[in-house]
């Protein structure tokens, strides 16, 4: 990426965006990475709503599906810095339109899978576009409505992937008992289609890096304050991973919940996660480090609370809401904190926030995996992930590059 003057104003970011990309319709651009999020949304996260169904489809148990959710995270924590580095010299818009169309053909993909074997290998590449297509549309998104608006640009991005919890989610989840899972994935490629072709109607033209980018994507990964800041997203985000990866079998087994009723709960948590959204990304125009350390003891309380009452019944509903709050909000906050670290490469580290953010996956779903695989049961993960909160909050307040920020 082209390295970017740093900001004079004091307290101010260490990059500034200029508004070298003109967009005819900057709404539609946006319109179109929000479709897009809703795409990956729906791919990633619906794979907690179909879960139940794959099991029966392949004749397997439920950790051994939970490893497919964590096949399509690694392939996000590999795929984003590789990508990213590997293609710094590439247009943004042209970058935008491959990622995309990658990602349609191995949603594709997924709806054929013979076998979990052959699902655990397309999960995987399907993960790999999925940080470079986000990274970079939040670099463009920024381009065009200015840096000021940085905040909200991230939000209004990551919207339809927080559309994907309320709609996505439970939709999957009822369409896969309705229908079969695979009708689930049809949808995934339909609405990935959408996305690509409104990018590629509106989508400005960005350059690439010029001489050396592939030098300065090296440098910005040698960094001490970044590999801080990417622990300290992981270990915090691991909640969700560990969460919802296993909210289905949770709601149904342990609380015995109807499938409607799961469906509806669904529904529920995925607003309370587009309130997150929406309230990081203000607060996060206010604080980033600031937000981070209250959304991250947000996680740590509310895990807590979920392995208390989580087999109560109807109480693990607002536990769940109020989970999902937090932890979009912490997510607002850790992007714009790594494209802040980043300074010299700001879609670089909004990349690497997604393949962060995905690594937490891969924790909490593993750890969760194991747990469960273990006779724990499907509170045990919370637990776990409470303690990784914790220790998210302690690098928080005293870790390089956030100690006495504010």
């Amino acid at each position: 990426m082209t390295a970017l003057p740093p900001a004079s104003e004091a307290g101010a970011p260490r990059w500034l965006l200029p508004r070298t990309a003109h967009a005819a319709h900057p709404g539609l651009v946006l319109a179109g990475f929000v479709i897009a999020g809703l795409a990956i949304g729906l791919s990633q996260q619906g794979a907690a709503g179909v879960i139940q169904d794959q099991v029966r489809s392949f004749g397997t148990t439920v950790d051994m599906i939970g490893y497919t959710i964590v096949a399509y995270a690694l392939g996000v924590v590999v795929g984003a810095p590789v990508l990213m580095v590997g293609l710094a010299r590439w247009n943004r818009r042209r970058l935008l339109l491959a990622m995309s169309a990658v990602f349609v053909v191995t949603s594709l993909l997924t709806v054929i899978a013979p076998s979990v074997q052959a699902l655990l290998v397309i999960r995987f590449l399907a993960g790999l576009p999925h940080g470079a297509l986000l990274g970079t549309a939040l670099y463009v998104g920024v381009l065009v409505l200015g840096q000021e608006r940085r905040g909200q640009v991230i939000a209004t991005v990551m919207y339809g992937l927080t559309a994907a919890t309320v709609i996505g989610v439970p939709g999957m989840q009822w369409l896969s008992e309705a229908a079969g899972w695979r009708l689930s994935y049809v949808v995934v490629t339909v609405v990935g289609l959408a996305g690509f072709g409104l990018m590629w109607a509106f989508v400005p033209s960005v350059p690439g890096a010029a001489g050396g980018g592939f030098r300065l994507e090296m440098a910005a990964l040698r960094g001490r304050l970044l590999w801080t800041a990417i622990i300290t997203v992981t270990v915090g985000f691991a909640g969700l991973g560990a969460v919802q990866s296993y909210m289905v079998p949770l709601l149904e087994e342990t609380n015995g919940f109807a499938t409607s009723t799961v469906t509806l709960v669904l529904a529920v948590f995925g607003v309370g996660m587009t309130a997150g959204a929406f309230v990081g990304g203000r607060l996060t125009d206010w604080s980033v480090v600031g937000t981070a350390r209250l959304s991250l003891a947000g996680i740590a309380i509310m895990l807590a609370v979920l392995g208390v009452v989580g087999d109560d019944g109807w109480p693990v509903v607002p536990a769940l809401v109020l989970l999902g709050v937090c932890i979009q909000t912490f997510s607002q906050a850790a992007q714009a904190h790594l494209m802040d670290v980043v300074h010299t490469s700001p879609s670089l580290g909004a990349a690497l926030a997604h393949s962060s953010l995905n690594a937490a996956t891969v924790v909490g779903t593993g750890l969760g995996a194991v747990v469960i695989g273990a006779g724990l049961g499907y509170l045990a993960p919370a637990w776990i992930a409470m303690a990784l909160a914790l220790v998210a909050l302690v690098l928080a307040f005293l870790g390089p590059g956030y100690r006495g920020a504010r």
